[in-house]
């Protein structure tokens, strides 16, 4: 977790400010956090589709954020999918749930932006099942690809092979992990955009204050 402080900049904002009536400090901290998350929320959104091939919008989706309050200046925003922490961080991906290897597509995938279809899941492939309609007598699901499906070793490397009426292809390639490099980049973008637009929403969070206070006022100064 990447922790951003905005103290001393805070002091010398109010500084900076005349008129400014200090019990609005917290409204106003609070409103300068809130702004400034969505603004890093946006600026990781926009940069996801050219540091990933995106075949799901709930990733992009996934990049949340959770706001202050004037009685808790902490703010967040993070991933809610779990699995992108390490594109954050990079390293080894390994097999889950006791596997021995990782299934890394080839010929199963029909192109780099397109999903796998559940046909060709590893767990799928040569076992072909159908299910018929009642009503009808036609084919409603089907679940796998028939064909003898085999692991293939060939120049060291392991493939997940099928053997088709189309002739046989390398759907996978099995390797027991795999590195992955950090892209997300949400850690650096935030710290990017606190730099450039704290100060900006701070002051305009201030005005917002003041205009909005029992005694009326005004603020003339920028940061």
């Amino acid at each position: 977790m990447i922790q951003i402080g905005v103290k001393s900049d805070i002091e010398k904002l109010v500084a900076s400010l005349s008129a400014f009536d200090e019990k609005q400090l917290p409204y106003t901290v609070s409103r300068a956090i809130n702004m400034t998350l969505l603004d890093a929320q946006q600026q990781v959104q926009l940069r996801m589709p050219g540091e990933f091939i995106l075949r799901r919008t709930w990733i992009v989706k996934g990049i949340k954020v959770v706001f202050s309050h004037k009685t808790n200046l902490v703010g967040m925003i993070f991933s809610r999918d779990p699995f992108m922490a390490r594109q954050e961080y990079g390293g080894n991906k390994i097999p889950m749930d006791g596997g021995k290897n990782i299934a890394v597509p080839l010929a199963a995938r029909p192109n780099a932006s397109s999903l796998i279809p559940k046909a060709l899941l590893p767990a799928n492939l040569g076992k072909a099942s159908y299910t018929i309609s009642l009503k009808s007598g036609k084919e409603v699901a089907r679940k796998g690809i028939a064909g003898t499906a085999f692991r293939l070793v060939s120049n060291g490397k392991t493939y997940l092979a099928l053997r088709t009426a189309a002739g046989l292809q390398m759907m996978y390639l099995l390797v027991p992990s795999t590195t992955v490099k950090p892209r997300l980049n949400l850690g650096e973008i935030t710290q990017a955009v606190v730099k450039e637009r704290f100060a900006i929403n701070f002051f305009e969070a201030a005005k917002q204050a003041m205009a909005t206070r029992r005694a009326g006022g005004n603020l003339t100064d920028k940061p």
